[in-house]
């Protein structure tokens, strides 16, 4: 397994070579939305003889272009991907796959089918490369819009099909993107949580998604890579107060364990086109963070309703999530300086909005069914006690 120090310095030139090509960057994002390491999830391809997808027919071909320029040893490069082999995911393909193709192999070559060693190379370098950190400023500056958008850069998607890994609309398939919560309600689901309750619970307004073309892919070509998932959501019928008097209510809630906050913000508005008050109820995760806390920033998850007393509805449910400096997350988490208050809000470019329905008329009963399927178990059993 010893490679010499040179062939490993142009081993690695050519993979950080690959990782700047127009090849690789045009697919990065759609793989990495991917909630799982391309390797593993290119296993299911053995149903199809590892036929390579259609959106990385460009990137395969490029790697294969570029490793024959090289100059490097297949032996070489496999040994250095076996070092690096985290998920020992470079082990399966090589045992099952790649060596016992050829039974005259010698110890200095490797004798296997090509295109399945190139595969095999791409998705190395792609889970390589694989960027752990999201950051909304990034993915906000890569996106890729075709379609008229509000100015959230939502657009209305009516007649949407809803699936576990994606969505379906206007003949694309569109994976969901890695801000998305895409926990299911029962584990046998083909769709998760919010897209059911969307599906089977609002019959009116109008569903509005985020359609970033860098997740697109024709429909037949669609990625599926979710295994059953065994988390079940619950809690108890929700009932309103009856009436909310104050102009701006706050209500926190914490985990006594983690620290972890949920914030409830109650704000009364006016509604001149229709004279009569409505409020805007938001929800907000806030995990817990001290000046230890490391990392350049923060991500919550943001739920925003608009509730109509008058009507006992409401006509507008988003989700989002938000994005904050971590020194002024760790102010607004701790309510430590006046000028960055609890409630205090994220940059507009980092209020990152992902689904919404409105111009409907939505029951209590969907908007708390949206908000527990929207959170995790922790932050749901903080909304029970609030609601309670």
């Amino acid at each position: 397994m010893c490679i010499d120090a040179n062939s490993i310095v142009e081993i690695e030139k050519f993979l950080l070579k690959i990782a700047e090509t127009e090849e690789y960057l045009s697919v990065e994002y759609l793989i990495f939305s991917i909630r799982k390491l391309y390797l593993d999830y290119m296993s299911a391809l053995r149903l199809r003889n590892f036929e390579v997808p259609y959106y990385l027919e460009s990137l395969v071909k490029c790697v294969d272009r570029e490793f024959e320029k090289s100059g490097i040893l297949a032996d070489d490069i496999l040994k250095y991907m076996l070092a690096n082999d985290i998920n020992n995911w470079v082990r399966y393909y090589t045992d099952v796959f790649l060596i016992p193709i050829s039974s005259v192999a010698s110890e200095e070559k490797i004798q296997c089918d090509r295109q399945l060693f190139m595969l095999v190379l791409t998705a190395y370098i792609l889970d390589s490369f694989r960027n752990g950190i999201v950051d909304i400023r990034q993915i906000v500056a890569g996106e890729k819009m075709n379609y008229e958008t509000n100015q959230y850069k939502l657009s209305v998607v009516n007649g949407v099909i809803f699936h576990r890994d994606y969505f379906v609309f206007d003949d694309k398939a569109y994976l969901y993107n890695m801000l998305t919560d895409t926990s299911v309600i029962n584990f046998t689901d083909e769709m998760p949580g919010f897209a059911r309750i969307i599906t089977e619970q609002i019959c009116t307004g109008d569903i509005l998604l985020r359609l970033d073309e860098r997740l697109a892919l024709p429909a037949k070509q669609a990625i599926s890579y979710s295994t059953l998932n065994f988390e079940k959501f619950y809690g108890p019928q929700f009932h309103f107060e009856d009436k909310i008097k104050k102009v701006k209510t706050i209500i926190v809630h914490f985990n006594k364990e983690s620290s972890n906050k949920l914030l409830m913000v109650i704000k009364r508005d006016y509604d001149l086109a229709r004279s009569e008050d409505f409020y805007h109820i938001e929800l907000e995760t806030l995990p817990y963070a001290d000046d230890s806390t490391k990392g350049t920033h923060r991500i919550t998850t943001f739920l925003h309703g608009m509730y109509y007393p008058k009507d006992d509805c409401f006509v507008h449910i988003d989700y989002t999530r938000n994005q904050y400096p971590m020194q002024d997350y760790i102010k607004k988490y701790t309510q430590s300086e006046t000028d960055v208050p609890i409630d205090f809000y994220a940059e507009k470019d980092l209020h990152y909005k992902i689904w919404c329905v409105e111009n409907g008329r939505y029951s209590r009963e969907v908007w708390y069914n949206l908000m527990v399927v929207s959170l995790s178990k922790e932050y749901r059993e903080l909304l029970d006690e609030i609601l309670a």
